[in-house]
């Protein structure tokens, strides 16, 4: 499995000349500040404007339900962790929102509450055990914003990597896909921790396979859905897959 932390700019070549490095920061900078959408995050209290993102995505497919388990893969900075608590609804409703990332992340004051909980983790080396520790009969969502650090080549594939992850994670995916041998190597096998009739999402790239990868989802879920956000860039080709209602596994037993 591939998990990498979110970030937010490209990186920069250590051929680049320290004029080309001050006019690209100069330039992010700039972009920044003047970004309505981050000027409205740190208005109202959200650690970056990807909570519109996920705000959006809730507002149509209801992915989070009240007092649900939520997995928010990546969650760095923890826009989506803030939204998420929020949709959980009052905190006597109960509910988890446990947020996974390769970088340590201090859970947000504002929005969240006793029922967010974070861990520094590598998900391709995270234990069953420890899923299963914090949700044993499985989440209700699902959330991944996983991005590796983008160059401009190969992010179609790499972010397919990334949401590949995250669908495993979620279904089993990887088992189905590569069979007895990939279950052999890694020593155990699952169905996936998402329960039957959650939702999925995962932020991909547009591009070559993504069509293929939008199918194979579609042997998990009762809905499929491809869906652009307002709060994305506008020179992005990020998209959102979403999958609402899954179905329930062939097989139910799962190894911790």
């Amino acid at each position: 499995m591939q998990m990498s932390m979110r970030v937010q700019v490209h990186p920069l070549s250590s051929k680049m000349s320290r004029g080309s490095l001050a006019v690209m920061a100069a330039w992010t900078r700039k972009t920044v500040v003047t970004d309505p959408w981050f000027l409205k995050a740190k208005k109202e209290g959200y650690v970056s404007r990807a909570a519109y993102k996920l705000k959006e995505i809730q507002l149509k497919h209801k992915v989070v339900k009240p007092g649900g388990r939520v997995l928010d893969l990546g969650c760095s900075p923890g826009a989506w962790m803030q939204v998420a608590c929020q949709e959980l609804g009052p905190k006597e409703r109960g509910g988890l929102v446990l947020g996974i990332d390769i970088q340590a992340v201090c859970v947000p004051d504002k929005f969240c509450d006793t029922r967010v909980k974070v861990l520094q983790a590598d998900a391709r080396t995270l234990p069953p055990s420890v899923l299963i520790e914090y949700a044993p009969q499985g989440f209700d969502t699902v959330l991944s914003d996983m991005l590796h650090s983008t160059s401009g080549v190969n992010d179609v594939e790499l972010s397919l990597e990334l949401a590949g992850t995250a669908l495993h994670i979620a279904t089993g995916y990887f088992f189905d896909e590569y069979g007895e041998e990939y279950a052999q190597r890694v020593g155990f096998r699952h169905t996936g921790y998402l329960r039957p009739g959650g939702s999925l999402v995962m932020k991909v790239y547009e591009g070559s396979g993504t069509n293929d990868f939008m199918r194979s989802m579609q042997r998990y879920f009762t809905k499929v859905a491809r869906m652009r956000v307002d709060a994305s860039r506008s020179a992005s080709r990020e998209f959102f897959a979403v999958g609402v209602g899954r179905k329930k596994p062939l097989q139910t037993e799962e190894a911790a």
